[in-house]
C-alpha cells in the first residue's frame, strides 16, 4: 500500500506528518502555534487539529447501516478496519449540496476511537496561536461550545475550529433512532 494515498489528501498529508513530528520535538517559547487542517462544508471553512488527524482519503465506498441517525452515512473499510463515516453537514444541520469530486473523508482519532468525516473540500494547513482564536463570534449558545473551540481570521475568511471531543461525546452522535 502506498505511503501517501492518491486523491485529495496526497498533497497535504506530508505537511500533516511534518507538523505532527514537529509537535513531538521540543518547542521553543516563541512557537506556540498549533497546526490545523482546513476544510470546507458548503461555503464555510472549518479547521481540525492535525494531532487528531489519521488520514485524508478520496470518498470510499460507504455501506449504509439501518436504524442509525441520519448524520451517520454508514461504514467504510479503512485498511481492513470497519469505521463509521459521519456527514458533518448533516450533524451540524447544514443544507445538503450535490456531491462533487472534491469531497473527501478525513479519518480522525479521539481516544481509542477512529471515524471518517465527510467534507466538501480539503484546504491548507494553517498555524494558529491560542490568542488567534475568539469564542464569541461562533458560539451563540452553550450547546455550540461543545462542538467548537472558536473562530479565527484566515486571510479574508473566518475559519471555525472544531472541537472533536465535543462531537464524539455529544448525546446524538451514535444514538439510534426509534
Amino acid at each position: 500500500m502506498p505511503d501517501v494515498p492518491p486523491g485529495p489528501g496526497k498533497n497535504i498529508l506530508e505537511q500533516v506528518r511534518r507538523a505532527q513530528q514537529n509537535h513531538l520535538a521540543p518547542m521553543g517559547l516563541d512557537s506556540p502555534q498549533q497546526q490545523y487542517l482546513s476544510f470546507r462544508l458548503n461555503e464555510e471553512w472549518y479547521g481540525l487539529s492535525v494531532y487528531q488527524l489519521v488520514e485524508v482519503l478520496p470518498t470510499p465506498k460507504i455501506t449504509r447501516v439501518p436504524s442509525v441517525p441520519d448524520h451517520i452515512l454508514g461504514v467504510m473499510n479503512f485498511r481492513g478496519q470497519v469505521l463509521s463515516a459521519i456527514d458533518l453537514k448533516n450533524f451540524f444541520g447544514l443544507p445538503q449540496r450535490e456531491t462533487t469530486t472534491d469531497q473527501a473523508i478525513v479519518v480522525v482519532e479521539h481516544g481509542e476511537m477512529q471515524t471518517g468525516l465527510l467534507v466538501d473540500e480539503i484546504g491548507d494547513l494553517i498555524g494558529l496561536s491560542p490568542e488567534d482564536l475568539c469564542e464569541e463570534p461562533i458560539t451563540t449558545g452553550e450547546s455550540q461550545r461543545l462542538f467548537f473551540e472558536g473562530a479565527a481570521h484566515w486571510g479574508e475568511t473566518l475559519i471555525s475550529i472544531i472541537k472533536l471531543e465535543g462531537i464524539f461525546h455529544s448525546d446524538g452522535m451514535y444514538s439510534q433512532r426509534g
